[in-house]
């Protein structure tokens, strides 16, 4: 078994209670995964981000939150997701991800085109992304979740503003 590494530009934004904003690759070009399978750049062009489910290990009972932007750049599929942390799913994957346990991105797609090079890869050319999983042991070891930062709901944020204004109200007083 191979075991997957903690990127070493983790980074924790802030801790909270509420949802968590996550940052990495799912999937990383010309990169032979731990299913011989190698994805080339231009095969998520046909992917839409509001299609794509955001799952906690694969598991289609337990979707922990959305796709909030997905990229191709010259590196692979870069995304932006966020956790719902008001779920037991959510909040688990969340905790994990923060303590440095689970860093780990992967997908689940359909293939639409792909060929096998010299070596026997699969060489993946389009594919039809279905999710993208928060997981334990990625297949392809450089998808990552690079960062993590919480997103305060503007109730919240409403709320603190108001304490501080009262606070600073008080310590005029003073």
């Amino acid at each position: 078994m191979h075991k997957g590494y903690a990127s070493p530009e983790f980074i924790i934004k802030s801790d909270g209670k509420s949802h968590s904003i996550i940052s990495g690759y799912a999937s990383v070009f010309n990169t032979v995964d731990n299913h011989n399978d190698c994805i080339e750049k231009g095969a998520f062009l046909s992917s839409q981000s509001n299609h794509v489910k955001l799952l906690w290990q694969h598991d289609t009972t337990k979707p922990i939150g959305i796709i909030r932007m997905m990229d191709e750049d010259s590196y692979g599929l870069k995304v932006e997701a966020e956790i719902n942390t008001k779920t037991k799913d959510g909040f688990d994957a969340s905790e994990l991800i923060k303590q440095g346990a689970v860093c780990g991105l992967s997908i689940g797609f359909n293939i639409n085109s792909a060929d096998y090079n010299s070596n026997g890869n699969r060489v993946i050319h389009d594919l039809n992304l279905i999710e993208i999983s928060v997981v334990t042991f990625p297949a392809n070891e450089m998808a990552q979740i690079n960062q993590i930062k919480q997103k305060y709901v503007k109730q919240c944020k409403d709320t603190a503003v108001k304490k501080l204004a009262e606070l600073i109200k008080q310590l005029r007083k003073l």
